[in-house]
């Protein structure tokens, strides 16, 4: 059993409702939704019984609720003795791969040479639950776009500018660049708005400037899900594009192009980085630099 997805849990049977669960875990609600159901699909059971209004535990849940709060404590505590024993630094790092993939791979191989004694865990996230993870500390640092209201609890450390583009299926065959007002109508495929908050803010700022009123046919959790619908043909999308997206989606360009995004790097203000964690944020910034 995953150790996040069970503290997930045992939060939502305390508390009494995912939304109650939010403040204590620190995750957004269809984050804590998603690591519960992924924890059912695991045992093989359902362990909430969800209507409109409440949630109750099934039997299930309560024998899991009731055993799993000492399995988490047991865990915690191994996981801290081996962590005092192993003695190594470790750099946890939520990053979003449609902004940041390409540019990761080169900076962590520099990284490695120069710290090999330094761990680096990666993880795939989405902008809020990146943002709630730093504040919490479960992460060091985070590779996203900067939002509105950040300022105060997050140093922010700009790395690259991507220009918008908006991805089709390759099968269209349309390969020329087009004006946003052409999306008059279009289906257009989204980031989900409560994972997305400030992409859907600087989105809803392109659309609402040029004049096009898209219908937003679909919401995705995450890059993966957004360009498989995009490959099928569902639909359109509004992304930052780097030149790589696959052989089965055109990035077309935009003209005029609007601002383009700054991907940057976020650590705690509460907590600077240690010189491991510089070193690593520098060779983010030479990668970046190094992709133009």
């Amino acid at each position: 059993m995953d150790f996040r997805q069970m503290r997930s849990f045992l939060a939502v049977a305390e508390e009494g409702s995912i939304t109650a669960a939010t403040g204590r875990t620190h995750l957004s609600a269809s984050a804590i939704s998603r690591q519960i159901k992924a924890l059912e699909e695991e045992l093989g059971v359902v362990l909430l019984e969800r209507s409109a209004h409440s949630i109750e535990l099934t039997p299930a849940g309560e024998v899991l609720a009731r055993d799993g709060a000492a399995w988490v404590a047991t865990a915690g505590r191994i996981a801290e003795r081996v962590r005092e024993v192993a003695k190594g630094e470790l750099i946890r790092v939520a990053y979003a791969p449609s902004l940041a993939g390409p540019m990761l791979g080169p900076a962590l191989e520099c990284f490695a040479q120069l710290h090999p004694g330094v761990r680096v865990q990666l993880f795939d996230a989405s902008t809020t639950e990146m943002k709630c993870g730093l504040r919490s500390g479960s992460y060091d640092l985070i590779v996203t776009v900067p939002g509105s209201g950040d300022e105060s609890a997050i140093e922010w450390r700009p790395l690259m500018r991507l220009p918008w583009r908006v991805a089709t299926p390759a099968a269209s065959g349309k390969t020329g660049p087009l004006q946003l007002a052409e999306l008059n109508g279009a289906r257009l495929l989204i980031y989900q708005r409560d994972e997305y908050p400030d992409y859907w803010r600087l989105v809803s700022e392109l659309l609402r400037d040029s004049g096009a009123k898209p219908v937003v046919v679909g919401e995705f959790d995450g890059w993966t899900s957004l360009r498989t619908a995009v490959e099928g043909g569902l639909g359109l999308a509004l992304v930052a594009g780097h030149d790589d997206a696959g052989d089965r989606i055109l990035l077309r360009k935009i003209e005029p192009q609007p601002e383009p995004v700054c991907v940057s790097v976020g650590c705690r203000r509460e907590s600077p980085p240690g010189p491991a964690c510089l070193v690593l944020i520098e060779e983010m910034a030479r990668a970046a630099r190094q992709r133009g």
